[in-house]
């Protein structure tokens, strides 16, 4: 029973994320009829996340409170290993530009790129900033490293617990190929959440990954594919290294079910 609660608590955040998102899409696309406010979000399509995640988060802080979780339970609380989670936030966005880039992917799974060519091609950058960058980054950590993780975590081991998430953020995509490849982000942020007790650390390894993605993605189609592919490889294995700095720093932290380090 107590199983079937948290998952039930978990999909209710869920459907309150998408369906803000679908109502402010059929708001935006079809209630709007003055000509230039359409063109100008037409032309903005990130705008829509902008007001979209506002609002989800005007109500997960009330749903939290009539919960009793905490913003400490979150893991709103002073961030550890910041250099490292930045480090690591760099290298992702990197690979995620350069893997998608490549031309056997682009051609085999054009899902990926396309993904990416949504992030860059969100409107004007100012929209890009606060829609994707700050307000999309706080929103995806707040509920999948912070509000799920949290749920997860009082039933089930961290490693399960870091694995549901992401399963649960790939399925939001309802693409078998996307879905999975953002699964992998997912976990990324699920380790540096755990290993550093901060959803401030994931935060800010979205955040930079986010921006990195969307500089490199505006240059990396005038590059060869010797050099997208030799990115690629440089910065999966630096992120590789990222993350294991923080599981190696992470064994030294207080071991406890909520606490940083404990994949238990």
């Amino acid at each position: 029973m107590r199983t079937v609660l948290i998952f039930a608590k978990s999909l209710l955040y869920l459907i309150i994320y998408a369906g803000i998102v679908m109502v402010m899409n059929q708001a935006i696309y079809n209630w709007i009829t003055q000509p230039e406010l359409k063109t100008w979000f037409n032309n903005n399509p990130a705008s829509i996340f902008i007001i979209a995640n506002l609002i989800v988060l005007a109500l997960y802080v009330p749903l939290q409170r009539l919960q009793r979780i905490s913003f400490a339970d979150l893991g709103f609380v002073p961030p550890k290993s910041l250099m490292v989670s930045a480090g690591a936030g760099l290298s992702l966005g990197l690979f995620i530009a350069s893997f998608s880039g490549i031309s056997w992917i682009k051609d085999n799974y054009p899902e990926i790129s396309n993904l990416v060519t949504f992030i860059i091609d969100g409107g004007h950058f100012l929209v890009i900033l606060f829609g994707s960058i700050l307000l999309g980054s706080l929103l995806e950590e707040w509920l999948f490293r912070g509000l799920l993780l949290h749920l997860f975590r009082e039933r089930f081991s961290t490693l399960l617990s870091v694995l549901l998430q992401a399963v649960f953020f790939g399925a939001v995509f309802m693409n078998i190929t996307v879905g999975l490849f953002a699964a992998l982000g997912a976990v990324i942020y699920g380790v540096i959440r755990v290993s550093t007790g901060s959803l401030w650390s994931s935060l800010i390894t979205h955040m930079i990954s986010t921006t990195s993605l969307y500089v490199v993605s505006l240059f990396i189609k005038e590059w060869s594919s010797g050099t997208v592919v030799a990115l690629t490889i440089i910065s999966g294995l630096a992120l590789l290294a990222h993350i294991f700095v923080l599981l190696f720093r992470s064994r030294r932290l207080p071991q406890n079910k909520q606490a940083a380090g404990s994949f238990k």
